[in-house]
């Protein structure tokens, strides 16, 4: 009875051995790869907000910048909030998408 408890204990113990060993060689890097991708992904969105701001808004909103309403210069914080609004945006784009397209 002992030895047959042992046995499938080592049965179920090589069991979880192979499962984390797929999940490590398996998910573990696509994981990384999609963190290094939203981080690259960020940077270079919160610096090209940060140039194109200076250039585009004084263009389409002379009168509001002239009068303070709008800032001709965007700040490095108000770059990282914009590029996380559309991060998230953009997130929840994709997952809609994808959620219907599987409903149907």
């Amino acid at each position: 009875m002992e030895e047959s408890k042992k046995e499938i204990e080592k049965e179920i113990e090589k069991e979880m051995e192979k499962k984390v060993e797929s999940w490590v060689t398996e998910v573990v890097p696509v994981g990384i790869t999609i963190l290094i991708t939203v981080a690259i992904t960020s940077v270079i969105t919160v610096v090209v907000l940060k140039l194109v701001w200076a250039w585009v808004v004084p263009d389409l909103f002379p009168g509001a910048v002239d009068q303070g309403l709008i800032s001709s210069d965007l700040t490095w914080l108000a770059a990282i909030k914009l590029a996380v609004l559309a991060g998230v945006l953009g997130g929840v784009n994709k997952t809609l998408s994808e959620a219907f397209k599987r409903k149907k």
